[in-house]
């Protein structure tokens, strides 16, 4: 039996190509901003912060600065895509995380630290274009497994990125984590450069007339079926999905005595709930080929709401556990059947536009989420837990007043 190599990859379909490229580089992306940001108030407080609030704060605001960001500017870079193409965003991204992450490791103060996380914001933002790199050029009928390929190996990536993480800050130091995290990047770069190319069946570049701006690009997909409801959809999801993050320390902490067993245990229910997350984006992205839409999304939030009532009487660190780590399982998924919906709306010419508008919903989700656990924490653990609910609820109605019919949700009249 022949061997694979390497080399092989380049006798693949040009879509094969494509899809191994982006989604091993969200892999690469994903797993080595986990390297460093699980850290990040050591390094903080190693450039010189020395109270234990300046370094919360500091940190906070680095975390979410990125994100912010890039949920405001990734439509441009979007639309800037589907006009040049889909190929040299995605060098142009690779090569500036690339040269942000080295200088970052060379940070000689927390300024310097926060203003290389602001041009990170301005300009990276993989996250606005991995999904529109994958669905491009995938066949139609292989788009929502490409899309659910994509979150689930991405999700891994970063569940297995703290772990890798403490190993390299314990072995080279923090510090020195920057500069894998830059290398992890630099693979990324090569990886587009030799396996990526942009469909010459959909090049979106001669469909996109020159002279429309970016801002009435966006009104245009604005008005596209369902997409207000996609946006919503995955604002509220992401906002849910990142409210565990400060949550679970917190409640294991108040829960568990000793504070060595509170951080093993918050860091396996992390992780667990990680490869929950992967695994249920990888099932339903197959799901989506021959099952309802609606019926999956109805499901996926009723069973989030149930999980989140029975976590407001969790009692324990194992019941949190158990809890977590099966809401991430069976209520999980609900990104990836949102992106598969979009796929079917979003025109091929304006793919990366849509995908980076949606992307920015998702982003603002990823920097508001820990922010309003956080405040709703600071008044009682279990209000977080009760306020994913509600918002489980009402996105439950929200759907259930919707229609899945001719690859869109419609409104019920």
């Amino acid at each position: 039996m022949t061997r694979f190599i390497p080399l092989q990859w380049l006798l693949l379909e040009q879509w094969r190509r494509n899809h191994l490229a982006a989604t091993f580089s969200a892999a690469l992306i994903g797993a080595g901003f986990m390297l460093v940001m699980p850290f990040l108030p050591l390094y903080v407080a190693q450039l010189g912060v020395e109270s234990k609030a300046a370094v919360a704060v500091w940190s906070g605001l680095i975390l979410g600065i990125s994100p912010l960001i890039t949920s405001f500017v990734g439509p441009f870079w979007g639309k800037l895509a589907d006009r040049y193409g889909l190929r040299i965003m995605a060098i142009r991204v690779s090569l500036v995380l690339f040269v942000i992450w080295f200088l970052m490791g060379l940070a000689r103060n927390v300024q310097e630290l926060l203003f290389l996380r602001i041009l990170s914001g301005f300009f990276g933002g993989f996250g606005s274009v991995s999904v529109a790199l994958v669905a491009h050029s995938a066949p139609k009928d292989r788009i929502t497994r490409a899309i659910g390929g994509l979150q689930a190996t991405q999700t891994f990536s970063m569940a297995l990125g703290p772990f890798l993480g403490g190993v390299l800050a314990a072995w080279i130091g923090i510090r020195n984590t920057f500069f894998v995290t830059a290398a992890m990047c630099f693979l990324t770069l090569v990886l587009f450069l030799l396996l990526y190319r942009d469909n010459p069946n959909r090049d979106s570049s001669q469909s996109v007339p020159e002279d429309e701006t970016v801002r009435g690009s966006l009104f245009s997909l604005w008005r596209l079926p369902s997409l207000k409801v996609l946006a919503i959809l995955l604002l509220a999801a992401t906002v849910i999905e990142r409210s565990f993050a400060p949550t679970i320390p917190l409640f294991v902490t108040s829960v568990t005595a000793n504070p060595v067993q509170a951080a093993g245990m918050a860091g396996l229910i992390l992780s667990l709930s990680a490869f929950g997350e992967s695994l249920a984006a990888w099932y339903f992205g197959r799901r989506m080929v021959r099952s309802s839409a609606r019926r999956l999304l109805l499901q996926r939030l009723g069973l989030g709401l149930a999980f989140c009532l029975a976590l407001t009487l969790a009692t324990s660190a194992s019941q949190l556990l158990v809890l977590r780590v099966s809401q991430a399982f069976l209520a999980g998924g609900i990104v990836t059947i949102a992106y598969s919906l979009a796929s079917r709306v979003i025109p091929n010419e304006r793919r990366a536009s849509g995908f980076g508008l949606l992307s920015s919903f998702t982003m603002m989700g990823n920097a508001f989420g820990p922010i309003l656990a956080g405040l709703l924490a600071s008044i009682n653990l279990y209000w977080v837990f009760w306020g994913d609910g509600i918002l489980y609820g009402l996105l439950a109605l929200m759907v259930y007043r919707m229609k899945f019919e001719g690859g869109s949700l419609k409104e019920e009249v």
